[in-house]
């Protein structure tokens, strides 16, 4: 792959949402502080945790915290970090002049602006309110949305995911290669169509599973294997990096996903812009999966899963009647299915 040389990186804002999970976000920040990029900041946004989490990563800034962990190695040299607070209202607004001018006096790894919601608002929400911040401070080219589950794997992380709509300006969001604790990969993944929104990509990976396959029928395999950047259908909301006007344009994501289908809306809503998505095979994420507590049992959420499903598909696919009463027949009947699994569990 070709490099970028100091002078052509432009300066990337990079979001991480918290909530109720402060030890994650710890070991995701830890992981950014080692990247070898010249201009980026870190925006950790507090979706209305309600916890100790705002206080405890304030305790790491000022190394009075060492971060544990077997996949990140704790860094005191980087300590202390400097950072702004602000209300979601100053930092939708751009923040405050004056802090901003001294959070730019400090080096990449060692300044953060830490913004805390009045509320819950979601995956969608909580990530808006960074971006927003990223957008009207006017000096950020990209944005990455990164999962505080994630831990970066390699010090040119940021740098390879540049490269890529540095030199294909059509490429508007891009996401890196991403495997999950299980060893699974998490991401790029395959359109799926009618048929197998009503139980064709599940009977596909039976069938894969029977024959040995280790690879889910959602994976784009010949983008996993691929040596260079490549367009896909679709990338993985752990970690989305977008052009920042472009992501302004399209209304960033959309805040009635709640927890669910939000990549597959913004992959739909990008592409309908002229913007095309790209995956990046030679950077690698590490993805624990669902860190962030969802304050629901498993019915729950499986249940506002496909809800929010029917509505991408209504919205962003623009499914005739005829269809969507058809995917909700069967959803109805998955549903029915899994409360009876879990009264049988319990009985």
């Amino acid at each position: 792959m070709e490099k970028l040389s100091g002078t052509d990186l432009p300066p990337v804002a990079i979001v991480v949402l918290n909530y109720r999970s402060w030890k994650e976000t710890l070991e995701c920040l830890e992981s950014l502080q080692t990247m070898d990029y010249p201009d980026y900041t870190l925006i950790v946004v507090d979706n209305a945790s309600g916890d100790e989490s705002l206080e405890k990563i304030k305790q790491w800034a000022e190394g009075k915290i060492q971060v544990e962990s077997q996949y990140v190695e704790y860094h005191r040299e980087l300590k202390p970090v400097f950072y702004v607070e602000y209300h979601r209202r100053e930092a939708e607004a751009g923040g405050i002049p004056e802090k901003e001018e001294e959070l730019k006096k400090h080096p990449p790894a060692q300044r953060m602006v830490l913004i805390k919601t009045e509320k819950n608002l979601g995956f969608s929400g909580g990530n808006n309110v960074g971006a927003r911040y990223a957008y009207n401070k006017e000096t950020f080219k990209y944005v990455l949305l990164l999962n505080n589950d994630t831990i970066i794997m390699d010090r040119d992380f940021l740098k390879k995911l540049v490269y890529v709509p540095e030199r294909h300006p059509e490429a508007k969001l891009v996401g890196p290669k991403i495997i999950n604790f299980s060893d699974d990969f998490d991401s790029p993944f395959k359109r799926i169509g009618f048929l197998g929104e009503i139980g064709g990509m599940g009977i596909k990976n039976l069938l894969r599973r029977l024959l040995g396959c280790s690879m889910s029928a959602y994976i784009d395999e010949k983008a996993i294997m691929s040596h260079k950047p490549k367009e896909v259908y679709k990338i993985s909301g752990a970690c989305l990096f977008l052009d920042l006007n472009f992501f302004h344009e399209i209304g960033y994501l959309d805040e009635d996903l709640w927890l669910s289908s939000e990549e597959a809306a913004l992959a739909e809503a990008a592409r309908k812009r002229g913007g095309k998505i790209f995956f990046q095979p030679l950077t690698l994420l590490l993805h624990k999966k669902a860190a962030s507590p969802r304050g629901a049992n498993w019915f729950e959420i499986r249940k506002n899963a496909i809800k929010q499903r029917e509505y991408f598909l209504k919205k962003y696919r623009i499914y005739p009647w005829e269809k969507l009463v058809i995917i909700k027949l069967v959803n109805r009947l998955r549903l029915l299915v899994s409360r009876l699994k879990i009264k049988l569990v319990k009985s």
